[in-house]
């Protein structure tokens, strides 16, 4: 009886500290940190040694951070590939207060660019937003601010995939409401 308690402690001792090796191992929370052009460029446009002073000169408080990014068609750009290949350049590692943000602009009902970091946000009354999208209109503008918290060692939660991911999951929430009251 004394050998099976001893081993189920030396076990648990095992475990534990494989379990406190690999949390000191883990890579930090990390957010996207870089602006997306928009779909008005492409990998042949010409924006080498542009900087986001040349990305947003003609808009006042729009967030840009380096590096600049287009995608190969104009399309959304591909965050799994961003990750894999480019994560020390476009990533930033949130502070403790900090939240992965996306700044999403639009014109007219279309896309401009996106913007996406680490950064501090508050609401009208001054209070932290840890999570959640809001949308401010201005005629024709639109802008999109989405808040999340990553989690360590994944993939940053400020990524368009897992944007449209909730936003269907949220739709298809509330058409199951529906169905159910009817």
């Amino acid at each position: 009886m004394n050998q099976y308690i001893s081993c189920k402690v030396v076990v648990g001792l095992i475990l534990l500290s494989c379990s406190v090796l690999i949390v000191a191992q883990s890579p930090s929370r990390a957010c996207f940190q870089f602006t997306w052009l928009g779909p008005q460029f492409n990998n042949e446009s010409v924006f080498m040694n542009a900087t986001c002073q040349d990305a947003v000169r003609l808009a006042s408080g729009v967030p840009c951070r380096e590096p600049l990014v287009v995608s190969e068609n104009g399309t959304w750009p591909n965050m799994n590939y961003i990750w894999t290949n480019h994560r020390q350049q476009a990533t930033c590692v949130p502070a403790a207060n900090d939240v992965c943000a996306t700044f999403t602009y639009y014109f007219n009902g279309h896309v401009e660019n996106a913007t996406y970091m680490c950064t501090r946000a508050v609401d009208s009354s001054g209070n932290a937003i840890s999570r959640g999208c809001f949308e401010q209109r201005n005629g024709s503008f639109v802008t999109r601010a989405c808040f999340c918290q990553s989690v360590e060692g994944g993939l940053p939660c400020n990524n368009a995939t897992l944007s449209n991911i909730l936003s269907f999951t949220a739709f298809l929430l509330a058409m199951t409401v529906t169905i159910i009251k009817s």
